[in-house]
């Protein structure tokens, strides 16, 4: 149950990602970089589980103020890892 929470999470951030017009590359290239990360942890190729964690958390604090509804996007797949065990 919780894996599938965060496929759904995972597809919201894509999604959000693909509608997303007014991103810089850099802050694109962030969240995409993130995503992978948590593909990755999903499909268990992931070097140091709670670095992704760590990422994901470094990435919803940055974007709090300029990017609200992808910090609350990343707070949700940070609570999707948490309950996975990462």
């Amino acid at each position: 149950m919780a894996k599938e929470e965060l496929k759904r999470q995972l597809a919201r951030l894509r999604a959000e990602l693909a509608a997303a017009r007014e991103l810089d590359d850099e802050t694109r290239a962030l969240l995409d970089a993130v995503a992978n990360d948590i593909e990755r942890t999903l499909e268990g190729r992931h070097d140091e589980p709670h670095t992704v964690r760590e990422r994901v958390e470094g990435a919803t604090v940055r974007f709090q103020a300029e990017h609200p509804r992808f910090a609350r996007v990343l707070s949700e797949v940070t609570d999707a890892l948490a309950k996975i065990g990462v």
